[in-house]
């Protein structure tokens, strides 16, 4: 299965030399700004979820493929897609209870379930970023291959979706408790507003404070316009991005710096452990998920 590419984007940025790539994420930086490394830079921002439910298509289902790799809207796939994200969600549930992770979420804890599960490799929506352009250069450069061509760094200003947070929070003040429920009823909530409204704004949200989020200085996007229509879904992500190219020629002076600043797989990935039942390539029980 042939994953789409990242279309060039005006905003593409193509810094001279890795101190010059330096001085333009130190610039680009403030406090609304996020940062994702990729290990191939014409990789697009696609979730764990997506890429999965595109594996699945190009092996099983051509008509679906073809939906999701249209520009049209199809309501028939994204309920099959939100049945099956349902589904991987149940299974999930009933598997982390069996095998005894501790401090699991509350039941109405949608988002604390899709971090958790994110958390031991399982296919979500949510989109993994950090507050640092070094955690996230480290990540671009971690078991990269030379053949593979260049890296990228994707920069996200969350300031992006206030015009949809502001559209949310006039919606989440007609509940009657809108001043009793705490942050985390909050940001479910969102989440909810944004999955009913097919918003495609990467809608940014705070994490959990695992050990690990807290090494990786982690931050969150949902990623609520999946499925049909998917080109449309990932020009709207381009045009609200930066990419910088990262070049494969400067990958010993960015390790020299990662290293100077105490960034390894040990400090970076505390806590890591993964359910048996999931493997980087995702989930692969679909035909018990209404496939």
């Amino acid at each position: 299965m042939t994953m789409p590419e990242a279309e060039p984007q005006e905003q593409d940025k193509y810094p001279d030399s890795w101190s010059d790539c330096i001085r333009l994420l130190l610039e680009l930086g403030n406090g609304n700004m996020i940062f994702r490394g990729q290990k191939q830079a014409n990789w697009p921002l696609l979730t764990s979820l997506e890429r999965a439910l595109l594996e699945y298509a190009g092996r099983e289902d051509e008509r679906m493929l073809q939906i999701m790799q249209g520009m049209a809207a199809d309501s028939a796939t994204e309920r099959k897609i939100r049945n099956v994200e349902d589904a991987l969600l149940q299974r999930f549930r009933e598997q982390a209870v069996r095998f005894g992770i501790p401090s699991l979420p509350e039941g109405w804890d949608i988002l604390g379930w899709w971090e958790v599960m994110q958390h031991h490799r399982a296919p979500t929506r949510l989109l993994d970023w950090t507050t640092s352009p070094f955690i996230a250069a480290w990540f671009a450069i971690d078991g990269h291959e030379d053949a593979n061509g260049d890296m990228a760094i994707w920069t996200y200003d969350r300031s992006m979706a206030d015009l949809f947070l502001n559209e949310a929070w006039e919606y989440l003040k007609s509940f009657e408790d809108h001043l009793e429920i705490d942050d985390r009823q909050y940001q479910n909530r969102l989440v909810k507003f944004a999955l009913e409204n097919n918003k495609m704004v990467l809608i940014p949200v705070r994490p959990r404070q695992f050990p690990r989020a807290v090494a990786q200085q982690s931050a969150l996007t949902v990623t609520s316009a999946i499925g049909a229509g998917q080109p449309a879904h990932l020009m709207v992500r381009g045009k609200t991005t930066t990419r910088i190219i990262i070049q494969k020629s400067w990958k010993p002076e960015v390790q020299r710096t990662c290293r100077s600043m105490g960034l390894s797989r040990t400090n970076l990935y505390r806590d890591l452990d993964s359910l048996t039942i999931f493997n980087s390539g995702g989930y692969r029980a679909w035909s018990s998920c209404g496939w």
